[in-house]
Order: structure tokens, then sequence, then C-alpha cells
């Protein structure tokens, strides 16, 4: 009736509740139910929807299977129907397919929802999760809202402290100011947080490198430099695109770094570790921007206003791994700060003042010129693109048509016209689905 792989752990927590470490708090453990989680005898998109984080968990009862993912889709949750096993569920892809399943016949749990899975009738029943009473159509002040955002980051690493004060911590420092913020507050809830970046090769350090390292300097943290030349970049990638279950170049492009990274904190920590990433803020704020590189423009984005922008982006998280499943497949817990304050950072008014928000979130630990420096993103190192990622892979001969021929290699997807199938705009197919009765 239910077989299933679920590797990554989950971690999240309850906005408000006063039991700081309790055992729902903050949790890190497989996919399935938290025993302490609150509100016991709930349905589970109620139960699901207080929390602040990300999980994927799916649960027999009788004959029943239910199924709930976080809201943004951060933890993957694919399930297919098989004759004999009934509902095959898995985190990672290349599972369902190892599982004997066909990729062309798996479906994505849709994020922000509790499913009820039927394997005769081979649909769910879903029920999306109640929107959070203090967003109910309720506008704020970019400064409250700020205000907001702060405190929620400082509540949840209140939360893990408490429930991880023997785990071992690290951070992925790029030198930006997303980065930068999270660091701030981990070096001040786990003062023993070593910071992690990567450069590529021997020579001098890339701009973001040599960043990062000043700004562990100006918080008091331990610094370790992970160095990669080509041939680790593109051992990389095949983890990279398996874990990452991905093809896009950017993602792929992100995965490969994440992959080096992970790699060196899993050496360092071999018993796991949680790591913290400055991940998401570019989604919800749409600040990306496309890449010039030898007459080729990549990392193009959408023709779209920002606000639609910033939407379409944060959709597009519920398929992409670049960075939780590459770190869950080393053993290691990725943590997301800014995902704690979606809601209050999606809400933020057009357009938004980066440095402002970055500024007010930082609280005085970071200097402006931090706060205000250009990231050039670790898939490219320097703002002449000759030492990142992307310019490696391309003179490998390793261009976005070879990437997604090398993902459908590694899953057994005979063709383009199959993969676009299941994946469309980004997103994995859902599982097919009615609304329960009275939903809408």
């Amino acid at each position: 009736m239910l077989e299933s792989h679920l590797p990554v752990r989950d971690v999240y927590w309850h906005a408000g509740d006063s039991r700081p470490g309790g055992p729902h708090a903050a949790g890190s453990c497989p996919g399935g139910p938290h025993a302490g989680d609150p509100r016991p005898g709930n349905p589970p998109e109620e139960t699901a929807a207080g929390r602040r984080g990300r999980f994927a968990s799916i649960q027999r009862d009788g004959d029943r299977v239910t199924a709930t993912r976080d809201r943004l889709g951060l933890n993957k949750l694919y399930v297919a129907f098989h004759p004999d096993r009934g509902v095959v569920a898995a985190n990672y892809l290349r599972d369902l397919v190892r599982a004997g399943i066909d990729f062309t016949d798996t479906y994505a749990v849709p994020a922000g929802c509790a499913v009820t899975l039927d394997p005769d009738r081979r649909t769910g029943t879903v029920l999306p999760f109640p929107a959070r009473p203090s967003y109910a159509g309720v506008a704020r002040a970019p400064s409250a809202l700020a205000a907001t955002v702060r405190g929620l980051l400082d509540e949840g690493m209140r939360h893990l402290a408490a429930t991880h004060q023997d785990t071992a911590t690290a951070v992925c420092l790029s030198g930006g100011a997303d980065s930068s913020v999270v660091a701030a507050y981990a070096h001040r809830h786990f003062p023993r947080t070593v910071a992690y970046s990567y450069t590529f090769g021997d020579g001098p350090l890339s701009e973001d490198a040599a960043a990062a390292r000043h700004v562990a300097a100006h918080l008091g943290m331990d610094f370790r430099l992970v160095r990669a030349d080509r041939q680790r970049l593109i051992d990389a990638l095949y983890p990279a695109i398996v874990n990452g279950q991905d093809w896009r170049d950017f993602n792929v492009h992100a995965a490969v770094v994440n992959e080096v990274l992970a790699a060196s904190i899993a050496g360092d920590h071999p018993r796991g570790a949680l790591v913290f990433t400055g991940d998401l803020m570019n989604e919800f704020l749409a600040d990306y921007t496309p890449v010039p590189h030898a007459g080729v423009l990549y990392y193009r984005l959408p023709n779209l206003p920002p606000g639609l922008l910033r939407s379409h982006l944060t959709r597009g998280l519920q398929t992409g791994d670049r960075e939780v499943g590459v770190f869950a497949a080393h053993g290691l817990t990725v943590v997301q700060p800014y995902c704690w304050a979606a809601d209050e950072l999606l809400s933020l008014p057009d357009p938004v003042n980066k440095p402002w928000l970055m500024t007010h979130l930082a609280r005085r630990r970071l200097p402006a010129d931090i706060l205000n420096r250009p990231k050039v993103r670790a898939q490219i190192g320097d703002p002449s693109t000759d030492t990142g990622v992307l310019h490696h892979l391309i003179k490998a001969g390793i261009d976005r048509r070879q990437l997604e021929v090398r993902f459908r290699h590694a899953l057994g997807i005979p063709s383009a016209a199959d993969l676009r199938r299941v994946i469309r705009g980004g997103v994995h197919r859902p599982v097919p689905h009615t609304p329960a009765e009275g939903a809408e």
C-alpha cells in the first residue's frame, strides 16, 4: 500500500510556540510526521499550515495514504502508483527510477497541500493549506514587514539552537549580502559555526571568495576556503544533476558549486552538520541578472513585471533541488532561514530596496560595504566570467543541450518530449487530483 524512500530531513518550527526546544521545534528528522507536532487530531493541512520551514511527509493510516509538503516545495516529494505495491514515494526521482518506476509515471505532491492518495484510482484529493491568519489580505508597511522578518530569523535560530546544541554547524558564505546576513544570525546563535567559501583553481581568490573571507573576519568566524579546478567541477557534474534534480543551466551550475562545498563540509563532519545558506532571497526579490559569456546571454529571465516575476521564480522552487537535495546526499541538513519569512518577504511592495532591507535585517552587525556590494555569484566568480563554473563547463563542451541529455540519461528518460510532458514550465506534473469537498 505504501513504499517510501524519504532520506531528506525536515527542518521546521512553529512561530510563536512558547516551548523552544520541543520535539517539533526546528526538528530535523527523516520524512514522516513529527511525534511532537502540536494540534494533535487536527486535519493534516491545518497542522502543517503553521509550520515555518521545509518538510515532506507521507504516512499510511489503514487504507488511507496522506502526503503533505511545505508551502514552497523545498522538500521534494514524488509519487507513483504501482499495481502491486500501491503508492511509491521518494524525495529523489533517482530512487523512484531505481525502484523500477518509469520517469513518465512519476508525479509531484503539490507544494503547500495535504493530499489523500488513492492508488486504485491513481488520483489524489487535494486540500491546500489555509492562508496564514496574519496575511489574509492585510497590507503592511515595508518597515513592519522587515521587522517581522528579522524577528522570524532570530526565532527560528533560537529553536534550532535549543534542539541542536551538539550539532556541528557551517554556513555557505558567498560574499554577497544574502549569505552574509545569514552568517551573522548563525554566528550569533551558533558561535562555533565555520564559514565555507568556494573559489576556482590555485590562483588569486575570486572576487566573491575574497569578500566572503572579509565577512568571516568581520564576524570573527573560522573560515574554510574550498578550491576546485576544472576537473573537480566536471567530476561534480553528475551528482549535481542527479541530486539537484534539474538540467537547467543556472540550477545545475549552482548545484555544482554546492556539490563541491558539500563534499568538503561532509569530509570535515562525517557525522553530519547543519548547513546554513542565504538561498531563496534572489527568488523572493527577483534580483537575478543575466550573464553574457562568449557572445551568449545566460540565465535569462522571463519578461514579466517585478511582482509576477517574483511569483514565477518562487513557484519554480518546487522542482529544482540545487540546495536541499545536493547537501542531503552527503548526510548534511540544509537550513534556509529566509524560507521562514517567505510570506513576509513576498509581501514587500515593488520595487524592493534590497540594500535597505539587508541593512535592516543585519542590525548593524555588518558594515555598509558588505551589504551594498553586488555579488557576482559563485557560478561566475569574477566579472570577467572566466574563473567560474559557467566558463569551464562551456569550454568543456557541456552546454544547455548537453545538460539536458545528461539529465535524461541519468533518469532513463527516452526523449525530450517525455521530459517536457512531465516537467512543464519548470514545475513537475502534479498528482491527478480533485479538490476536496468544500475546498476552493
